[in-house]
């Protein structure tokens, strides 16, 4: 780790409205966003340093492990300075000798402009960041005068950044990078956003609370609930059309992949990336899941843009709270390679870090496992073709029969649970099929992709299709709670060992994982609209009557089922994860389900 060098004590703490080259607000001029700047005091005209920044919307909303901006003169927040920056990043990067910056992205706390949640005035407005500091924007030191004697210039900088951020702050990095700005050298997104169609319609689905009013799984509710009022602001925007800009982009009517999607596809821009990339994200993560990490990982290999990744068990969580010396070094010397240059040897390292559910840490060099082969698996139907077995398929089985069959199971429509607890695995349900295996021999370590494919007959024509891979058998498991997160803060406080001011002091809650012992959890879920099963960039009404294949993409995993435990596949109509749509009763082909993940089977170790 590096050394601290500089005073935080006697840093430099100052802001800057920095002008974006559009007008979101329609007020006549250009938009202005407020960035808070600490840098070092004792190399301030001597040395230019790198910049570490955090684009976010929260900053005037929500704290950040329990702090909030605190500003020196609360009574003219417009033209105070911060006494306290929010998380660690300033303590700790400060007397290191970077500068740390948290930018209000457009609409947000004291920033003008519209929030378009993730769409160009976000990314013009954290790229307008990286332009200013490389001299290719205008900064002022209030927000009133846009004169030459109120320029505010960053002549301590030597252009490269930095951006990193847990969930909407890394999906903006995520899109900072998307347009491959001259600057940018890196990014950290934990947690974080690749593709907006897949957080807010999953595989042409709605998440549960989207029935009606979706709250946050609306783009135009999401952006009304973190835009700044300023001014009035907000209102004239929302009478030139903004929100409703926003409410017809995201069609929620069809849920069809369209150009508003693709714009907030960060993932499809991987050729265009000229920083490195250091994704942190858990695999029980379900507010940001993990269908926002396979394909952005496998593109940003593809397109040689240089990377690391760590997958751990947790969910929506910060690794500062589950692994924080390792997570401490190892991002000091990433920010210390790509910002300063030293050469570490960092980029010579594994460059997966991998997780697993007894809480050990594993070095590869990629993630999925490497050595992960195809399982394939299918089922065959008891005296109810509702419930039966899970059978490894070999050869020519691995493929799904075509033709006429004599057992389908019927399955009737209807919103239920994803998992099938251990005590109920052996009764029939009309609303759902389940297929459990024999105990396993062998540790079966699943990696990554997991997907279902099965043969109906849909009585709708447009409804969901569910599948759950389950684990019977007793164990500690992870636990995520309701708001995702699966680390609970406990009754203690850390003080860390970094530089302090009385106003901004470097101690942090602690937090714990969640678990408990139970004897059965889900390994992965998925699902799919049915009017989607051909792409997601149109819709074709399921035919009634009619076979059709759907095939269920289920959310990559890193996940361990044990020898000795069961494992089981779940098929149903409609999830409890999910909105509330048109119940669909399906006739379903036995000899046509196939189970398919990648994984390493291996002897029991203990």
């Amino acid at each position: 780790m590096s050394e601290e060098r500089y005073s935080y004590q006697k840093a430099i703490r100052q802001f800057v409205y920095i002008e974006l080259p559009v007008d979101t607000d329609h007020d006549g001029r250009n938009d202005l966003v407020r960035a808070d700047i600490i840098r070092p005091a004792e190399l301030d005209g001597k040395e230019k340093i790198p910049a570490i920044m955090d684009p976010s919307p929260y900053y005037a909303l929500y704290e950040r492990h329990g702090e909030k901006n605190e500003y020196e003169h609360p009574e003219d927040v417009w033209n105070s300075t911060l006494s306290c920056y929010p998380f660690f990043y300033d303590n700790y990067f400060v007397p290191r000798g970077y500068a740390v910056i948290l930018l209000a992205t457009a609409g947000t706390s004291l920033s003008a402009g519209f929030c378009d949640i993730g769409g160009p005035n976000d990314v013009a407005s954290a790229n307008a960041v990286v332009d200013w500091l490389n001299g290719r924007a205008k900064g002022y030191m209030t927000r009133e005068r846009r004169t030459p004697d109120n320029e505010l210039k960053a002549y301590w900088s030597n252009g490269l950044v930095g951006a990193i951020g847990k969930s909407y702050d890394g999906s903006v990095a995520n899109a900072m990078a998307a347009t491959g700005i001259e600057g940018l050298r890196t990014i950290v997104p934990i947690s974080a956003i690749s593709s907006q169609y897949r957080w807010y319609h999953p595989n042409a689905a709605l998440l549960d609370g989207d029935d009606a009013d979706g709250g946050w799984f609306e783009p135009d509710n999401f952006a009304q609930s973190l835009e700044s009022t300023a001014d009035g602001k907000l209102q004239r925007f929302n009478l030139m059309g903004g929100l409703d800009t926003l409410r017809e982009g995201s069609d929620k009517a069809s849920l069809d992949y369209n150009a508003f999607w693709a714009q907030r596809n960060y993932a499809s821009h991987a050729k265009d990336y000229k920083a490195s990339v250091f994704i942190v994200h858990g695999v029980n993560d379900l507010n940001v899941m993990m269908n926002q990490v396979e394909d952005y990982w496998r593109e940003l290999g593809e397109n040689g843009v240089p990377r690391k990744i760590w997958v751990h068990q947790y969910g929506h969580d910060d690794p500062f709270d589950f692994r924080n010396d390792v997570w401490m070094s190892t991002l000091d010397r990433w920010f210390e390679y790509w910002l300063k240059g030293i050469d570490n040897g960092i980029m010579n390292e594994p460059i997966a870090s991998v997780e697993d559910i007894d809480g050990n840490w594993h070095e590869g060099s990629n993630w999925p496992e490497p050595e992960a082969s195809m399982h394939v698996y299918r089922v065959s139907g008891g005296e109810d073709p509702r419930l039966g077995e899970l059978v490894e398929a070999v050869g020519a089985d691995s493929e799904a029969r075509t033709g006429e069959t004599s057992l389908v199971a019927s399955l009737k429509g209807g919103r239920i649970n994803e998992l099938v607890d251990a005590y109920s695995c052996d009764k029939a349900d009309a609303q759902r099929l389940l297929y459990v295996s024999a105990p396993l021999q062998q540790d079966m370590h699943v990696s990554g992709h997991v997907e279902v494919e099965v043969s109906v007959k849909a009585s709708v024509p447009r409804s969901n299709l569910c599948a759950s891979l389950i684990e019977y058998g007793e164990g500690t498991y992870i636990e995520p709670g309701p708001d995702t997160h699966a680390m609970v803060e406990i009754d203690q406080q850390r003080t860390v060992h970094w530089q302090t001011t009385p106003q901004d002091k470097a101690v942090y809650k602690v937090w714990i994982p969640r678990k408990s012992r139970e004897i059965s959890r889900v390994v992965t879920r998925g699902w799919i609209s049915t009017d989607h099963r051909e792409g997601f960039d149109h819709h074709v009404p399921a035919p009634q009557d009619e076979w059709i294949t759907v095939r269920i993409p289920m959310l990559a995993t890193d996940s361990l089922i044990r020898a000795g435990h069961r494992m089981a596949l779940m098929i149903c109509n409609n999830t409890e994860r999910l909105a509330q749509v048109p119940d669909c009763d399906y006739e379903v082909r036995l000899d046509a389900i196939r189970l398919r993940f990648n994984a390493v089977a291996s002897p029991c170790a203990r």
